[in-house]
């Protein structure tokens, strides 16, 4: 049986500034916040769940914490943030955190910076990642063709006696191929390569088209 589709809003504050920033890097990725959380909650809970959960000490220290920003806004002002998950997240959300004694605003709080700042030493900040790498998804490629190998080789470890296969980074032109396209058909006019081309999308079978 499929999850369900039922939808639910639930309301959180995170710090301003957090809120800010995780919703700027959601715009540059072309997403909302929402529909970004909306996808990515689902595995984070599942994270959360193998997690053991606090001492009481400092279940006790979190929800003092909580009162204290309700009721002062120290040390941070904070925003109200809107979400809307599937009602079956919500409900493992709220039994999640109340199981792990981690108030559901921490939670979501903590999850927002690691998308926006990463966890030191382990990995750098998931969005911003993302974003370079959508606005130039060829920039990684491009950096391994100049510094990689342009034939198979193998390392040596003195230590350990064996050999790593590296292989190649493939130096060819990822658009050659429209070169030779285009020089198959050179000896085809205008009119006749229309030709060709409407025959050809004729006699595609349905499952091709």
């Amino acid at each position: 049986m499929g999850m369900s589709t039922e939808k639910t809003r639930i309301t959180v504050f995170v710090a301003d500034e957090l809120a800010k920033e995780f919703t700027e890097r959601a715009r540059q990725l072309g997403i909302s916040g929402t529909a970004l959380l909306n996808r990515g909650l689902p595995a984070e809970l599942r994270y959360l769940a193998e997690l053991p959960g606090p001492s009481e000490r400092a279940a006790a220290a979190w929800r003092l914490y909580e009162t204290l920003i309700g009721t002062t806004g120290a040390p941070s002002k904070r925003r109200r943030f809107n979400i809307t998950l599937d009602r079956e997240d919500s409900e493992r959300l709220d039994q999640l955190c109340r199981e792990k004694r981690v108030p559901r605003d921490v939670f979501i709080g903590f999850y927002l910076d690691f998308l926006v700042n990463g966890a030191e030493g382990v990995c750098e900040a998931p969005l911003k990642r993302a974003s370079e790498i959508l606005m130039n998804p060829r920039h990684e490629y491009e950096e391994k063709r100049k510094s990689g190998p342009t034939a198979d080789e193998t390392q040596d470890n003195p230590e350990t006696e064996e050999y790593t296969p590296i292989k190649a980074v493939p130096q060819e032109n990822p658009y050659s191929g429209l070169h030779m396209v285009r020089h198959a058909f050179k000896f085809l006019d205008e009119e006749q390569l229309d030709l060709w081309v409407r025959l050809m999308n004729e006699n595609r079978t349905p499952e091709n088209r």
